[in-house]
């Protein structure tokens, strides 16, 4: 019971604790921010257990997203397979935990997170000694990192330092001045984070193996005076001896004398013995070829504890030194004991040299190798995303021309149905009109014929009461009884008012009924309009009689079924 409350007390201490922290972190100016979780992160939690590291870095990530804050959130996020990665001494696992982290922030859409995976991935690759992909990994890293902006993600340039690093151990010092130029654009409060010291110390070198020893001098001095401001005695004293040497590879021994010997003292007051022993070699030299062999001989009797211990050129520049002593001295034993010993050593550091230069060459060659097979990759990856957006944009020009071809249709048909409608519409109205005109007509003529009817009643009223003797009124009432009621000209305004209502009607009549005359065509026009026989015979001024045997005639002479009626005949015309 007591552990379980002391393990709950310690969990909760924990988690206040990581509260406070990135509450701390979040006040800072938004542009400090990572640079203070990388710095805790460095200090503090990557210096304890795995449990505690892990559960620490999930607790900062979910406080992160909790206030939004999603560049320190990533951060956190990352740092935790950075961590894991860390741990195995087998490095194919760590590139494999950092390229699963690299997928894994590919999903969640964090692309500048998968491209930091990708530089770590890259840095455990050349820990492998796999130069083709850990180049491949690291340059793709800092292209994505060159696309976001160095200045709107500072922390970004960090990884020039190792890519640097990395150029710089394969023997490409111009790629390495490039990416160390970078890393020095870091912002001032990122200072206390990178050891300029060392970046500038290194830009040196990289000068230094170019020959180009001006810049090479410029950069140990800026690096000496980086190190005095922080009190760091032991790069004091290595730039010095830095400067010294390339003073000395100029040939300016009285410049390079006493910065040759504040390194070596400062290398031995260290115990850094193999830069002490370096020093102690150079001085040497130039005692010597200044024509001081007894001050050389201190530097070579401390050297010699080490030669045996440190590499091949120290040992070849111990017996070279030597033999030149004893030259000196006109020692011809000695001179030849150690003359045998230089060919030797000299063989074994030119051997090494050729070694050396070979493997660069041979890692400069597979990496090129490698690059240029993920290049083409590249590039046949491009060209078929070329070719399927080329065939996208081929489909979809075709689809908006043919969907512009279909509106089109749809338009015109939709202005032919108009028209039509229109048309249709304009019929109509005339048909109506020509139906209006024909039942007025008709009308008129009911009229007239009614007005008949009752000048022939006045007439037959007249005659019988014996007023025949009437003046001119009964003369005319007789004219007008007398005279035809439908004159062609009537007729022919009849017919064509009729045509309009019933269109087509006198052709089919025609072929029906070819040997129709023109009063049984008349007649049956009448019928057409449903007028009962009294009525057609007031409007063709005929009697009644003379209506009803018109018809008679007219069924025998179409042969006229007794069934049916010339009322049915006409409506099926």
């Amino acid at each position: 019971m007591r552990v379980t409350a002391i393990l709950l007390i310690l969990f909760i201490a924990r988690a206040s604790t990581v509260i406070a922290q990135a509450d701390s972190i979040l006040a800072l100016p938004k542009e400090q921010q990572v640079k203070s979780l990388l710095e805790w992160y460095k200090k503090r939690v990557a210096l304890t257990d795995s449990a505690t590291a892990i559960h620490t870095l999930i607790q900062a990530e979910k406080i992160f997203a909790e206030k939004e804050a999603t560049l320190l959130q990533q951060q956190a996020w990352l740092l935790q397979y950075v961590y894991c990665s860390s741990k195995y001494r087998h490095y194919d696992k760590s590139v494999e935990i950092m390229l699963k982290a690299a997928e894994l922030a590919d999903r969640k859409g964090w692309s500048l997170t998968r491209a930091e995976c990708w530089h770590y991935a890259g840095t455990w690759y050349f820990e492998c000694s796999k130069f083709g992909p850990a180049f491949e990994y690291m340059q793709k890293a800092y292209n994505q990192f060159e696309q976001a902006g160095f200045d709107n993600y500072p922390h970004t340039r960090l990884y020039a330092d190792a890519l640097a690093g990395s150029y710089y151990r394969l023997g490409e010092y111009e790629q390495a001045i490039r990416y160390l130029r970078e890393c020095m654009g870091m912002p001032d409060y990122w200072r206390s984070f990178i050891y300029y010291v060392s970046v500038e110390n290194t830009l040196a070198l990289c000068y230094q193996q170019l020959k180009q020893y001006d810049s090479a001098a410029h950069y140990f001095k800026r690096a000496h005076q980086a190190a005095a401001v922080v009190k760091d005695s032991f790069y004091m004293g290595l730039t010095d001896g830095n400067l010294g040497y390339t003073y000395f590879l100029q040939g300016n021994a009285p410049a390079a004398l006493p910065l040759l010997e504040t390194d070596y003292k400062a290398s031995i007051k260290a115990q850094e013995w193999g830069s002490a022993a370096n020093a102690a070699m150079i001085l040497a030299t130039i005692h010597i070829k200044r024509g001081h062999p007894g001050e050389a001989e201190p530097y070579l009797h401390f050297a010699r504890q080490f030669v045996y211990t440190g590499g091949a050129r120290l040992r070849k520049d111990w017996y070279e030194n030597m033999y030149h002593i004893y030259k000196f001295k006109g020692d011809a034993v000695n001179m030849s004991k150690y003359a045998d010993s230089l060919l030797v050593y000299k063989d074994s550091v030119t051997r090494f040299n050729d070694i050396k230069y070979m493997n660069q060459a041979k890692l400069k060659l597979e990496t090129e190798k490698h690059l240029n097979k993920v290049r083409d990759l590249e590039n046949q990856r491009r060209q078929q995303v070329y070719t399927r957006n080329g065939i996208l944009i081929v489909l979809l020009l075709t689809c908006i021309i043919g969907l512009l071809w279909i509106n089109r249709q749809r338009l015109k048909r939709r202005k032919e149905l108009e028209l039509v409608a229109l048309e249709k519409e304009k019929a109509r109205q005339q048909l109506e009109f020509a139906r209006q005109q024909l039942s007025t007509y008709t009308d008129n003529l009911r009229e007239k014929n009614e007005l008949l009817e009752t000048f022939k009643e006045e007439i037959s009223n007249l005659r019988q009461n014996g007023m025949e003797q009437m003046d001119g009124r009964t003369e005319n009432l007789n004219r007008l009884l007398n005279s035809n009621i439908i004159t062609e000209e009537d007729w022919k305004t009849f017919r064509e008012l009729f045509d309009k209502v019933y269109p087509g009607f006198f052709v089919r009549l025609r072929e029906k009924l070819p040997d129709l005359s023109p009063a049984d065509t008349r007649l049956l026009t009448l019928t057409k309009l449903q007028l009962a026989p009294k009525e057609m015979a007031a409007m063709l001024g005929i009697s009644y009689d003379a209506i009803r045997k018109a018809r008679q005639r007219l069924r025998k002479k179409i042969n006229l079924p007794e069934e049916g009626t010339l009322d049915e005949l006409v409506e099926m015309i």
